[in-house]
């Protein structure tokens, strides 16, 4: 019974071992949407700028906190190693007049104990700074969006660079197959001396060079691929799949754009910082306006003193006097020896320069929207022609591959039309990630990244 209830353990163990197995597996394979949403999890910068709004919440709190009631307790105890000394018209003892007579009031220790309420009633200064903190809070908002479009733009790149770069890969695998083939038919052709030996040593030559080339490729993955996971926040020890293909990113990417076309930016990432920035300077000029305003609180306090020769504070007969008292207190700022004008009058020149730059930040969206409009369409023309390029490299490959068997054409011609092929192909996939990139820049550009 015992071995039957271990056996069955160790079968519920291995079964949920498999389970975890296979559940990490399937975390190993990511789309690019995938990617995305993991790099927005996980990313070290997305999330420190998470922590910083969240600070810029706090800071909200903090400052809401100042206009709330201040409650303070206080507690003394004096022990005179000498009384205070008080001097007395001498008169007022039947001395002689204009003469004092130094007496000792009060008792060798004393103890006191008192609350204080203390309520903001009326600050200028505090409601704008309540506001200027909510502005910080959206500034810190705006700037985690913005961390994480940057993320999600280097995400892309890394991701197409790692798909084409398989893409390649393949290519090259197909390459070396046909080129070790042609290799080896050729070497029997030279045993019966009907070719010569260099047409033999030129097929070796490209068969080399495709393999190194090959392994070049495979190293070069290995680093795009710890790149891509170093953006992600992924493990860099575990092992990652893109599932998301070349052609499925380039499928989405191709489609001509008006370049004269106008776009919206007023939701653009860049255009809702600049108004944002715009709003802190003009609460700044606020602010500073507001320090010319009087400033009105109310207070309230409570306070126990007790005296004696010897330490009784803790008897029961001990004598405590209460002082209690409420009252307001009104500051009004006179004359501050024209500081809060000059201040003022940079607080003013700050707003023209936020203005300024929010004009210019227009100005320079609807530029770069143009721009990258300009650089996609290159790239998709490119692709096209890159496209047609593989189609014609390939049937003139493959023609010349006919006509060197048949002993029709030479090793030099079949080089030149292998080589022209191998350009074509380099071309494509450069072409493809160009697309891709261009299109990431454009949705960048136009704020629907």
């Amino acid at each position: 019974m015992e071995r039957q209830r271990i056996t069955a353990k160790l079968k519920i163990g291995m079964a949920a071992a498999f389970m975890i197995s296979g559940f990490l597996q399937a975390q190993q394979s990511f789309t690019v949407e995938q990617s995305l949403d993991y790099a927005v999890a996980n990313n070290v910068n997305v999330k420190k700028a998470r922590i910083d709004q969240e600070i810029a919440s706090q800071k909200v709190k903090e400052t809401t906190g100042i206009g709330l009631p201040q409650i303070d307790a206080q507690g003394t105890y004096n022990y005179y190693l000498k009384i205070p000394v008080q001097l007395l018209p001498a008169e007022i003892a039947g001395g002689t007049p204009g003469t004092y007579i130094p007496v000792q009031f009060g008792l060798k220790q004393t103890a006191s104990a008192g609350i204080t309420l203390k309520q903001l009633l009326f600050n200028g200064s505090y409601l704008v700074g309540l506001q200027s903190a909510k502005a910080y809070r959206e500034t810190s908002a705006l700037a985690e969006e913005k961390t994480e479009i940057s993320v999600k733009e280097g995400i892309m790149m890394a991701y197409a660079a790692v798909i084409v770069t398989d893409e390649n890969i393949n290519t090259l695998e197909e390459n070396i197959k046909v080129a070790e083939k042609t290799l080896n038919d050729t070497r029997e052709t030279y045993k019966v001396g009907l070719i010569e030996e260099q047409n033999v040593e030129q097929l070796e030559y490209s068969y080399k060079n495709l393999q190194t080339n090959r392994e070049n490729l495979k190293r070069t993955r290995t680093k795009l691929v710890m790149a891509l996971k170093y953006l992600m926040g992924y493990p860099l020890d575990q092992n990652l799949e893109l599932s998301t293909t070349l052609e499925e990113m380039v499928q989405k990417n191709q489609v001509l754009v008006d370049q004269n076309e106008n776009f919206d930016i007023s939701n653009h990432i860049d255009m809702r910082l600049r108004n944002n920035a715009l709003k802190v300077s003009e609460l700044q000029l606020k602010y500073q306006k507001s320090k010319s305003l009087p400033s009105l609180s109310g207070f309230a306090s409570t306070n126990y003193n007790g005296n004696s020769n010897t330490f009784t504070f803790f008897d029961r007969d001990q004598q405590w006097f209460n002082t209690s008292i409420v009252g307001l207190q009104l500051d009004i700022p006179i004359f501050s020896g024209l500081q809060r004008h000059w201040q003022t009058q940079q607080a003013k020149l700050e707003v023209k320069k936020a203005q300024m730059d929010k004009v210019d930040t227009e100005r320079s969206l609807k530029k770069d929207y143009y721009e990258k409009s300009v650089d996609y369409n290159n790239a998709f023309e490119s692709y096209k022609t890159a496209q047609d390029l593989i189609k014609l490299s390939s049937n003139i490959y493959r023609k010349e591959q006919i006509k060197f068997k048949e002993g029709l054409g030479s090793s030099f011609d079949l080089q030149n039309s292998e080589t022209q092929l191998y350009t074509s192909q380099s071309q494509l996939y450069e072409s493809a990630i160009n697309l891709i990139q261009a299109k990431v820049a454009l949705d960048k550009a136009k704020g629907e990244l």
